[in-house]
């Protein structure tokens, strides 16, 4: 008769998850071969720069905002060819590049809400320099008045996900009211 032999369960190692990035890559390939975007420790003001090991040595830089305005200001040494492709990818894309951008700022703690009286206060970089203020009327997102009266400050928070501020964020999300900040938050 023969032994039969159990065999042991092997030991499964636990799977690796990826390396959290250290960077955002915001834009490809413009012009070709050159990745803008930002790092993890960054200035608090938005802008990109060459990310992709190739060109992250040369250090250009654009800035994106000048105390919540929008604006394209290049730092110096960056080829024309290069900052004229950037500029244009940039007009194409700048709803984006601010959603990317504010979410970046909820996540590092540079936006911060509250509300005050019937207004509701968006307040960008509140420990720099480049610190600047957002309001928007409770009414203007909750026209219903009885609605309204009953918000808190419990009631109004920062969307990282989807970059949006939120009016009750505990409830599901087709019964909050949602405002887009890429839209509110800087100004031609």
């Amino acid at each position: 008769m023969e032994k039969t032999i159990k065999k042991r369960p092997t030991a499964t190692l636990p799977r690796q998850s990826k390396p959290k990035e250290a960077m955002s890559v915001i834009l490809r390939n413009v012009p070709p071969s050159y990745n803008w975007g930002w790092f993890s420790r960054e200035d608090q003001r938005m802008h990109l720069q060459t990310v992709d090991k190739e060109h992250r040595r040369l250090r250009y830089k654009v800035w994106l905002e000048n105390k919540g305005r929008r604006v394209f200001e290049p730092e110096a040494g960056i080829p024309s060819k290069v900052l004229k492709a950037l500029q244009a990818a940039i007009k194409g894309e700048r709803e984006r590049i601010e959603a990317e951008w504010a979410s970046f700022m909820i996540q590092d703690g540079w936006l911060k809400a509250g509300l005050v009286g019937g207004t509701i206060v968006v307040c960008a970089y509140p420990m720099s320099h480049n610190r600047f203020e957002r309001t928007v009327e409770l009414l203007d997102m909750i026209p219903n008045e009885e609605i309204a009266k009953k918000v808190t400050a419990k009631d109004v928070a920062l969307n990282e996900e989807f970059a949006f501020l939120e009016i009750f964020p505990h409830r599901h999300e087709a019964k909050r009211q949602h405002q887009p900040l890429e839209g509110m938050l800087w100004l031609e």
